[in-house]
């Protein structure tokens, strides 16, 4: 019984979430997003006894979604070693006393300027010394935007000493929302704390070109006496 009144609660919230978004104006899509979100989240948390928590969640999700950003397609490629362990060793004076050790060296996200349907790479370029025969580094990425919050990506890779590139591409959907977005890339090795660095990219969309009036022409011409 508990079962069938929890789909029924999520089946009314979900179709109660789509009603106000539907009703919403495009300013307030996103404020309409959040609204269902937490509805839903607070139905489901109700159920499992975590009530404020589920509200929570459920607002950043619904936020999220309110902005376009329900679905994203994302796609890892193959991560590349840009230096050797040699020349990473050489570079930061490491010493086998240091132990494990991991650099975030850079980040991007480019184009900092997309459309709706673009494709924006988010790179993250780290090294890693000390680590044998390999140790497993834990790499994230969060799309943000105000107070919400969604996982784009997260995977657990093998990497053994040197500098690594690991690039993502991630499809900017169709319904995306104008605005200035974050993308927060972190890093992990072992028991050490996640290196995070952030960058922003900027969601333009496109708009109709208006039409131009006629030019209108004067041809003056020089009548002879």
């Amino acid at each position: 019984m508990r079962k069938k009144g929890l789909v029924k609660a999520v089946a009314f919230a979900c179709i109660s979430a789509m009603v106000v978004a539907g009703c919403a104006t495009a300013g307030q899509s996103a404020g309409a997003g959040a609204g269902g979100g937490a509805l839903l989240g607070g139905i489901i948390g109700h159920q499992s006894g975590h009530a404020l928590e589920g509200a929570l969640i459920g607002a950043a999700v619904g936020a999220l979604a309110g902005y376009g950003f329900h679905k994203v397609k994302v796609k890892r490629e193959e991560a590349r070693q840009t230096r050797s362990a040699e020349q990473t060793i050489q570079e930061k004076n490491y010493e086998p006393e240091q132990g494990l050790k991991l650099d975030v060296e850079d980040h991007q996200v480019t184009p900092g300027t997309v459309a709706p349907g673009d494709t924006v790479k988010a790179k993250l370029v780290y090294s890693t010394l000390g680590t044998g025969t390999g140790a497993e580094v834990k790499e994230v990425r969060e799309l943000r935007v105000e107070d919400s919050k969604k996982e784009l990506d997260k995977a657990t890779e093998t990497r053994t000493d040197g500098t690594w590139e690991s690039t993502v591409d991630i499809t900017i959907p169709d319904s995306a929302k104008a605005g200035q977005y974050t993308l927060a890339q972190s890093v992990q090795i072992g028991d050490e704390a996640p290196q995070e660095k952030v960058s922003t990219f900027t969601v333009e969309t496109k708009t109709a070109g208006v039409p131009r009036e006629p030019r209108v022409h004067h041809i003056v011409m020089a009548m002879g006496d």
